[in-house]
């Protein structure tokens, strides 16, 4: 995602000054051992124009982030916000460190939608009894359905091993939340929370599975009620797009100056 905004953004915003970082938690267990080395890297031959060895941080999943207050004009994450341990704190963290009026922007799935995509199988991710689900994991791969048999090909992993193992991923490396417990959590820490451009992210999608050229503009005249119709449709499908902004506009009356 970076090698991409790295290359694609000067052309996009021709004459704006960019300053990249990048941030992953190193105690989650999702990445392999090796990953930011491996991603500094690459990022150096993909992006040179940027000194990546500053700009990439690894951090613990309960510490705040290697920042100063007020940093960011834009905070994005792509399929992470599903795998956070403490969203308080990662809310909390995103709004001390973007700038007054920055935005946020996380791609990321609900807890609503149907198939749960790090196992491909339907609604596993809703099941909070350990011993249930790894009997789902186990007959459902015994069908033919989710991942096992390229787990078993690939890794020559038993049955047993694999519904185990992928039954305490879904309990341990993530951590779904509802659409109202994500609002909930972005006010409590003081952002203005939306799911504004989802449905373009599936527009979008769809246009590029079909070859088509796509484009880079979204509307900032919104429908908010087509927006919030579009979102509880979408968000049982895949990803939805999560808007956070740092702003608060409400001023006493008494308070205000001028006409």
């Amino acid at each position: 995602m970076l090698a991409y905004f790295g290359a694609s953004l000067p052309r996009l915003l021709p004459g704006v000054e960019l300053n990249l970082y990048g941030l992953e938690a190193h105690d989650v267990g999702v990445q392999r051992s090796g990953f930011l080395e491996r991603a500094v890297a690459y990022l150096s031959t993909a992006a040179p124009a940027s000194s990546w060895h500053d700009r990439i941080f690894s951090v613990s999943s309960t510490e705040r982030w290697p920042f100063p207050d007020e940093t960011f004009d834009f905070i994005v994450s792509n399929q992470v916000l599903e795998h956070v341990k403490d969203h308080h704190l990662v809310f909390s963290e995103t709004r001390r460190t973007l700038k007054d009026g920055g935005r946020a922007v996380h791609l990321f799935p609900l807890k609503h939608y149907w198939y749960e995509g790090h196992v491909w199988l339907m609604w596993v991710h809703r099941i909070g009894n350990a011993d249930l689900r790894t009997a789902y994991l186990r007959a459902a791969s015994k069908l033919g359905l989710g991942k096992y048999r390229g787990h078993k090909r690939d890794f020559g992993m038993s049955l047993e091993q694999y519904s185990e193992m992928h039954s305490d991923y879904l309990q341990f490396m993530t951590n779904y939340l509802t659409e109202s417990e994500v609002l909930a959590c972005a006010k409590q820490t003081g952002l203005r929370a939306s799911f504004r451009y989802t449905q373009e992210l599936y527009y979008r999608k769809l246009r590029s599975l079909l070859r088509r050229p796509v484009p880079f503009r979204y509307a900032r005249r919104r429908n908010a009620l087509v927006d919030w119709l579009w979102v509880k449709a979408l968000r049982y499908v895949s990803g939805v797009t999560l808007f956070l902004e740092k702003k608060q506009t409400y001023l006493h009356p008494q308070e205000r100056v001028g006409p």
